[in-house]
């Protein structure tokens, strides 16, 4: 089995690999911003990502519980909550985005849009309560367990992400025709995902199951 470290780092460049192919062409150039979504929102969260597994390899870089002298116990306190506030700030723009696309699709009467946010942002709060533990743990084993907690917390949030965007940029419509996400059969969700989707077509927007995405603009 990969380890943690290891496995986010890969989630984190399969994340990049996959939004940076070009996003469906021939979205209709002057529309509002909300007609974008959730495409627009999935290539900030991307970059939000990549820096995440950076601000933890930081974090984990200056955690050390067991210090000797005053001034080590200090520095060393100082610098994790340098690193530790940065990697609160990501979590928490994320978890913001994720709580916009919720409340978008509410009001797009689409309930399978505004589950999927919502895993996306209750993930992201675990993470920042994740964070918080091991700026807190003041004993060896206590940190142990903050940070492997932490690590797992990362993951998820990660594998969330991709539940929700990932395949979206290779998606290919026809001029007229609207990009859709239709969830996942339970029994083909993998490891932590609590709910996931595919990107596709569909000619109208009464035929997609799960949630709209931009429609593509006509020739």
């Amino acid at each position: 089995m990969m380890d943690p470290k290891g496995l986010i780092s890969w989630l984190a460049l399969t994340v990049l690999s996959t939004t940076l192919i070009a996003a469906p062409e021939r979205i209709a150039h002057g529309t509002r911003a909300s007609e974008e979504e959730p495409f627009h929102s999935f290539r900030i969260l991307d970059t939000k990502m990549t820096l995440l597994a950076h601000q933890q390899d930081v974090l984990k870089s200056v955690f050390n519980p067991v210090q000797t002298g005053s001034r080590s116990i200090d520095s060393s306190s100082q610098r994790r909550a340098r690193a530790a506030r940065s990697m609160n700030s990501t979590a928490a723009g994320i978890g913001r985005i994720a709580a916009g696309l919720e409340r978008l699709y509410e009001t797009r009467h689409q309930p399978f849009g505004v589950q999927v946010f919502k895993v996306l942002r209750i993930r992201a709060e675990e993470l920042q309560r994740g964070v918080n533990a091991v700026i807190k743990a003041q004993t060896r084993s206590a940190a142990k367990h903050a940070a492997k907690s932490l690590d797992s917390r990362v993951v998820s949030l990660v594998v969330q992400f991709q539940a929700a965007s990932g395949g979206y940029g290779a998606v290919r419509c026809s001029p007229g025709a609207w990009t859709c996400c239709e969830p996942k059969r339970s029994k083909d969700l993998l490891q932590s995902e609590l709910v996931a989707c595919i990107w596709g077509c569909v000619r109208t927007s009464q035929t997609c199951t799960g949630f709209l995405g931009p429609r593509i603009a006509g020739p």
